[in-house]
């Protein structure tokens, strides 16, 4: 099969399509023949060698992707051959043809969703669920800011967040982010590389903070939210794109009695499973409703992963990138 292999951490160009052998299903696990593939920063962070839980290179790389099983271990009893499966792989593995992953980090599909939507829906949207409702505890009416909120994550936290009744303010890093946000109905959209961040939620607000946080920057970005954060605030971190890792200060969460919190979604499937199944009902659930949409900014064949890449890293992406293999 074809895979997309990185011997050493680096740039994009580290990126190579290789020929591998198909991976062989132990026991519990399946092997899913993949249609679509979703690309996410935490794939980047593979590449470069500093994800903080996913192994070292030489790896295939990949979390996400969405097909058809075609082979099952003795001790599968999820799953069979022929089902249609959103895959979650914080083992790597997903930029290939096929890939092998535990019966549990398998999900069913519905008949409607079309391939590329699947492969764009698996991770950020479990992501966006467990940090908005586990994390953040989100309840009607809450002002959400949430940045990069034009990309992938940020279009799923988007989406979810008007379904739970959220007064969302949506941060990016561009003028055309802000305008295509605008265009689409964002009624508060800051760009917090030419806008003072922290009084615009403050502004915004009416002076009150934000109620919860999603942050997927680091640096800057987070230090300015912090700064503004409403009493019994939750300020979740759910990646560091920017590369500056986050400070949290005791003192400015305690002057509001706000709470910190990160989401690793691996350690959900890994640490928490019960939860997966009935977050994942729940979005199928809004799905069919058309409440949800993943949002599929650029597609690219699988022996292009390193302009894919590249093009996440160069922050120009709006939207879900997306391979097909």
């Amino acid at each position: 099969m074809r895979a997309i292999e990185v011997t050493h951490p680096g740039g994009p160009e580290v990126l190579r399509l290789i020929d591998a052998p198909l991976p062989v299903p132990r026991a519990d696990e399946v092997r899913v023949r993949l249609h679509a593939i979703g690309v996410n920063y935490a794939d980047v962070l593979c590449r470069r060698g500093a994800h903080p839980s996913m192994r070292q290179p030489p790896i295939i790389v990949g979390c996400e992707g969405a097909g058809e099983v075609v082979a099952c271990g003795p001790d599968v009893t999820q799953h069979r051959v022929g089902e249609r499966v959103g895959v979650y792989s914080p083992f790597g593995g997903a930029y290939a043809d096929e890939l092998v992953v535990p019966e549990r980090y398998a999900l069913p599909l519905p008949a409607a969703m079309a391939w590329d939507e699947a492969a764009a829906f698996t991770h950020v949207y479990l992501t966006a669920w467990h940090a908005l409702r586990t994390q953040g505890r989100a309840t009607p009416g809450d002002w959400l800011f949430v940045s990069a909120a034009a990309g992938g994550l940020g279009g799923a936290v988007r989406q979810l967040a008007d379904a739970f009744g959220l007064q969302i303010i949506a941060g990016v890093g561009s003028d055309a982010k802000a305008d295509a946000l605008r265009a689409a109905g964002c009624a508060h959209v800051v760009n917090y590389e030419r806008e003072d961040l922290r009084a615009r939620l403050a502004d915004i607000t009416g002076g009150r903070g934000v109620d919860i946080a999603i942050e997927t920057v680091g640096g800057r970005v987070f230090a300015a939210v912090q700064q503004a954060l409403a009493p019994l605030a939750r300020l979740v971190t759910v990646g560091v794109a920017g590369g500056d890792g986050p400070q949290p200060d005791v003192g400015t969460l305690l002057a509001q009695s706000a709470s910190y919190a990160t989401l690793n979604l691996s350690v959900i499937f890994a640490r928490c499973a019960a939860l997966i199944a009935p977050s994942w009902q729940a979005l199928l659930a809004l799905y069919a409703r058309g409440a949800l949409r993943p949002q599929i900014g650029h597609r690219y064949a699988l022996a292009q992963a390193a302009d894919a890449q590249a093009l996440m890293e160069s922050r120009r992406s709006t939207g879900k990138i997306v391979l097909t293999p």
